[in-house]
């Protein structure tokens, strides 16, 4: 299976004229898998082979690095293509890697290669000053080693400049892959432990029926040691990610006090076809657990270290006959109705509020589909025209607050600081119709920058529009580049801030239908000849303050807001360093972004 995925990536790099080894394969494969989640290589082949893989001479042990978005943190890789990897070998790698980030620490980072100074830096400045040092380390190969022993020596490496560390081995790398081709095999039949003879909960609607019991962890481990791989999880949401926060109170309680588990773990749910309450036993059929694959993974690895069986929450759930819908639509339903494995964040504490609601009606109502919680499926008429809440909020604080240092490296604060929040969602959209066209036409505008940005990946190695630090600015950018617009908007309508950076930041921004007003087909040619001539603008200013020592990579360059205000505005308004006067800016661009008088 392994073989087949590396075939798959040597061939797509052959069509892109990159000609790499098997080992080189096997880190874009590990680094697809385990971060983007994917196995469709095309679709992030420019990230992977531009921003991710540093293997090569002088790396420091570190064959990828990845910046997780959503959790705040720096993945780093080290891929051993081999049978003959040894726990020794493992932990040589792992104090290397670590020794790497100490020497970057302490900015000792002349021996290291181009790409690890450049990646490395760029993602570990991407992390704010609340998750400094938040980095994970991976290992993986395709050799059978002790986890156990493994884990034992990682864990006394000395000075640790990491949080968390995991092990995957070719078991773990083929079951990764398994899974992410969304088999729709569910487990056939099992019969479950349950603490006392019939004692159940029963709940049945119009379409559902549904159980609640106590079964035994041991009954629960034989089920994961059965079918772990023959359709047990194929119907959850996501497969079980390994995490130091989620994974050690769950086997803490399970060591310490497994008479308390029961109280201490949510359980696990079960969508099935059909179940029996059979005395102490419930049989299920055609059955996937759709929440809990975590707790169930880690009862399945660390029973035979407890004390004693305990017992676990599991509801069972099946769909009447009857009842509306199909198979998979049931599974489906269940598992993203019910798992809460990720962890709260400040955006979901506002999901149900009253004006992020309100919001999401107001778009509908303009064939927009704002994604205010996750796990609701978007509607497919919204396939192309939607956006996550979160993203609204970056663009709009980029955008109409020139903020894309706080877009871009503090977005839960977006939603969790109130001023923040205030300042984008509570605008009264409802009463002012100028600001319902504003935020069409500005998401509109980021869908369009999205594309052009992905086709300037898809296409620059055959038109050579950027070299390779341009595409660094490009990649990191579009917050900045976001704000740019903004401000050219300011400019080009005479508002308030078009003369004066003390201006920007101030609530007296204009809103009203920009983009909608221009008639001509040609809106994504002009976008994309802005974003092109202002990279290179951004590519300049970036050398500059690079050369006097005031930033340490383009991450960083782009991480706070005084950079932006003080650096990249200041100089747009002044006219200084850019290809356009005010005048010529108009001149080209001033169509695009002009408000309906």
């Amino acid at each position: 299976m392994i073989e087949n995925e590396l075939d798959k990536i040597l061939s797509i790099a052959k069509k892109e004229n990159h000609y790499i080894t098997r080992e080189k394969a096997f880190d874009i494969l590990m680094c697809s898998i385990y971060c983007y989640k994917s196995i469709d290589y095309k679709l992030n082949w420019y990230d992977l082979i531009n921003e991710n893989i540093t293997d090569g001479k002088n790396d420091g042990g570190i064959d990828f690095v990845y910046f997780d978005d959503e959790n705040t943190k720096v993945v780093i890789g080290q891929n051993k293509y081999s049978k003959n990897i040894k726990v020794n070998d493992i932990f040589a790698e792992v104090s290397k890697i670590n020794n790497t980030l100490y020497d970057f620490d302490k900015e000792k980072t002349t021996s290291y290669s181009r790409e690890v100074k450049k990646l490395l830096r760029n993602s570990l400045d991407r992390l704010t000053d609340e998750e400094e040092g938040n980095v994970e380390i991976v290992f993986s190969s395709t050799s059978q080693v002790s986890e156990k022993e493994v884990l034992r020596k990682v864990n006394n490496v000395q000075n640790s400049k990491f949080v968390e560390f995991n092990l995957l081995n070719e078991i773990e790398i083929e079951k990764v892959i398994e899974e992410l081709k969304q088999s729709l095999e569910v487990a056939k039949e099992y019969k479950f432990e349950i603490d006392k003879s019939k004692n159940a909960l029963r709940y049945e609607s119009d379409d559902y029926k549904g159980i609640v019991v106590n079964i035994s962890a041991t009954s629960l481990k034989i089920a994961y040691e059965k079918f772990e791989r023959d359709g047990l999880f194929n119907m959850n949401i996501r497969r079980y990610i390994k995490s130091k926060n989620v994974d050690d109170p769950i086997i803490h309680s399970m060591r310490k006090s497994p008479e308390d588990f029961w109280v201490m773990n949510n359980g696990i749910t079960i969508a099935c076809n059909d179940y029996i309450l059979d005395g102490d036993n419930i049989k299920v059929y055609d059955f996937s657990i759709v929440n809990g694959g975590q707790t169930t993974h880690l009862i399945a690895k660390n029973l035979d270290s407890c004390k004693e069986n305990f017992y676990v929450i599991c509801k069972i759930i099946k769909k009447k006959n009857d009842s509306k819908g199909n198979e998979r639509t049931f599974f489906n339903s269940i598992a993203e109705a019910t798992n809460s494995q990720k962890s709260i964040q400040p955006k979901d504490l506002k999901a149900n509020a009253p004006e992020m609601v309100h919001l999401h009606k107001i778009l509908i109502e303009q064939d927009i589909y704002l994604e205010i919680k996750r796990g609701i499926p978007t509607p497919r008429k919204y396939s192309t025209n939607k956006i996550k809440n979160e993203e609204f909020a970056q663009i709009f604080y980029s955008f109409v607050y020139q903020k894309p240092g706080t877009a871009r490296s503090s977005k839960r604060s977006l939603f969790a600081n109130n001023n923040h929040y205030k300042s984008i969602f509570k605008l009264d959209y409802a009463s002012d119709n100028n600001k319902v066209k504003f935020i069409k036409d500005l998401i509109d505008l980021n869908k369009r920058i999205g594309y052009i940005i992905q086709g300037i990946k898809d296409n620059n190695h055959e038109l050579e529009i950027f070299d390779n630090e341009h595409m660094i600015i490009l990649n990191n950018g579009k917050y900045s580049i976001m704000a740019i617009i903004g401000l050219i908007y300011r400019i080009v309508n005479n508002d308030p801030g078009s003369k004066n950076k003390g201006d920007l930041v101030g609530d007296d921004f204009v809103y009203g239908e920009f983009l909608s007003n221009y008639k001509e087909d040609d809106i994504d040619e002009k976008l994309k000849d802005l974003i092109v001539e202002y990279v290179q603008i951004l590519k300049e200013i970036y050398d500059n303050e690079f050369t006097l020592g005031n930033v340490t990579s383009p991450s960083n360059f782009f991480k706070t807001d005084k950079k932006y205000i003080d650096k990249i505005a200041s100089k747009i308004i002044n006219n200084q360093k850019v290809k356009r006067n005010n005048h010529e800016l108009i001149d080209a661009y001033g169509d695009l972004f002009r408000r309906k008088l």
